[in-house]
């Protein structure tokens, strides 16, 4: 029977200091990075976008007791790459783990040309695990790459979950302006579901959605930015999906992270100008 262990933040970082922690394993979550980084970009003219010149290879793989892992590099001979990239984790309990699933999604850095970075993940299940990433956009090659298949015989089946706690914000880390937010999902946290949402007020109290930003969002530091509305406006970050339409009361308290709030004269994007009253 698989074991899980709920632990504290403060607990979590006495692990870090203190030795190894186990990360949440076979967490399968979607990643709308992941179709971005397949396809070919173009501007606003309908023209391609240029490719940065960067070129991902995997060097090497290996496996511990504990734990799974890829080496992927930026050639030597490469561009430094100009942002990130996804990669996935495929399992399958036997045969070729390219027609398995996804089971953790995170990122690669944006490696400078030659700069290496280890994917690590930490296996709940036997089976035949693989790495796969992502070519910076437009690529000319085959946009994604794969390492060598890993084969587990005897997986961690004593692993912990980080939990959320509040206060939300400080447990993400948030930091909301205006149409944009900023927040840290920690490590040791299996992939959360979190709404940002543009609210604009229809009388009484009451507030409407006006943009919304929904996703699942494993370990690292994200921004997600939403358009705002004419007249009041509010911004909040919550657990879970959208809710279109929130009373004077607010947010759930135990949904609630983070907001801001103003007024704005004219319509505003985060790509236009703004003037606020």
């Amino acid at each position: 029977m698989k074991k899980f262990t709920k632990i504290t933040a403060g607990a979590l970082a006495a692990s870090l200091l203190g030795g190894s922690l186990a990360l949440p394993g076979h967490l399968a979550f979607a990643d709308s990075a992941k179709s971005a980084n397949v396809q070919k970009e173009t501007s606003s003219t309908g023209k391609a976008l240029s490719w940065d010149k960067s070129s991902l290879v995997f060097t090497g793989q290996n496996d511990t007791p504990d734990s799974i892992s890829a080496v992927i590099e930026n050639g030597q001979d490469s561009r430094d790459m100009e942002g990130t990239v996804t990669y996935e984790v495929y399992w399958a309990p036997n045969g070729n783990p390219k027609n398995g699933e996804v089971v953790y999604t995170g990122t690669v850095d944006d490696l400078a040309s030659g700069e290496s970075q280890t994917l690590t993940y930490i296996p709940s299940e036997e089976g035949n695990y693989i790495f796969k990433a992502y070519q910076r956009p437009n690529h000319p090659g085959k946009g994604e790459l794969w390492s060598e298949a890993l084969s587990v015989t005897e997986a961690n089946e004593n692993y912990t979950i980080l939990e959320p706690e509040q206060p939300y914000n400080e447990f993400f880390n948030t930091h909301v302006d205006k149409g944009t937010v900023t927040f840290t999902v920690p490590e040791g946290m299996k992939p959360v579901e979190l709404s940002f949402t543009s609210y604009r007020k229809i009388g009484d109290g009451n507030q409407t959605s006006y943009d919304n930003q929904t996703g699942l969002y494993g370990p690292g530091t994200y921004t997600v930015q939403v358009d705002l509305p004419y007249g009041d406006w509010q911004t909040d970050l919550y657990l879970g999906p959208v809710i279109e339409n929130i009373t004077e009361a607010g947010h759930p308290l135990d949904k609630f992270i983070d907001s801001d709030f103003g007024s704005n004269e004219y319509n505003y994007t985060n790509y236009g100008s703004y003037t606020y009253q």
